[in-house]
């Protein structure tokens, strides 16, 4: 790699704060990127199968499954990339989780309710409540090799919890070739540092904190792809600007292919 394209790998990634716009620093790497997006989980009370005889609703359903309410007051709503869980032990429910997106169910439904594909109607329950699952610590988001920014060095310096609280920022993400390729936020106080191996003047900068839209782990390797060029394949249409065009979760998400940029 040539000394430009060694300058720009040590800089693909940029912490910047979301109101002042200042660098917190830059690095090559980042821990913490890749996870599940939040699938919530509904139980569907008196379910009743479409096709008593077949096989039922089993498995992934669908990239859409829709909500619809018998009585027509309230409008119907969607849930994502879609898969059944199967019947409830000792009930007559049936558990579904997915991807809530702008036209969320609510918490909690009275009244029949029918399901759809887009193709066909699945069946019918007498009500719905989501289901908390039990809650998983999220790892930190670690920055290695990290060459911190003058801001960044007097909020360490002070070391105080207000200081070390670096409020929401944005993680610019660049190409091989110094493009920009995505940015990805998150509310930011840092919880740990360290020296890095790579050099003297760099640290391990660790984070409390949640990407509000973390990659998609089945995503990873066309995320990889992309950010080491644009990929030889026909079926890449576009340049993703954004994580959340770079695939979705579940079990469909490795055949995603990246989309026109938002």
């Amino acid at each position: 790699m040539d000394e430009d394209g060694a300058r720009r790998g040590r800089t693909r990634y940029t912490l910047t704060d979301r109101e002042l716009g200042h660098a917190w620093g830059t690095c090559a790497e980042v821990e913490g990127l890749f996870g599940q997006a939040g699938r919530e989980t509904y139980e569907l009370f008196g379910w009743v199968p479409e096709e008593p005889e077949g096989p039922g609703v089993r498995g992934w359903i669908g990239r859409g499954v829709w909500f619809v309410p018998e009585d027509g007051v309230l409008d119907a709503w969607l849930l994502e990339d879609a898969e059944s869980l199967g019947p409830r032990p000792g009930t007559d429910g049936l558990v579904l989780t997915g991807l809530d997106d702008h036209l969320a169910p609510p918490e909690e439904h009275d009244g029949t309710v029918f399901l759809h594909d887009e193709r066909r109607r699945l069946g019918s329950c007498r009500g719905f409540a989501r289901a908390l699952p039990p809650r998983r610590a999220d790892p930190p988001v670690v920055l290695r090799g990290l060459a911190p920014g003058e801001e960044l060095r007097r909020a360490l310096e002070a070391a105080t919890r207000p200081a070390l609280d670096l409020g929401e920022a944005v993680l610019e993400v660049r190409d091989d070739r110094g493009e920009p390729f995505a940015e990805l936020s998150l509310w930011v106080t840092v919880s740990g540092r360290r020296p890095s191996s790579p050099g003297a003047d760099l640290i391990d900068l660790e984070l409390e904190g949640k990407l509000s839209d973390p990659v998609p782990e089945p995503a990873r390797p066309l995320w990889e792809q992309w950010l080491t060029g644009v990929p030889r394949t026909t079926g890449a249409l576009g340049r993703p600007r954004h994580a959340a065009a770079l695939g979705l979760a579940g079990p469909r998400a490795a055949k995603a292919v990246p989309a026109h940029g938002r």
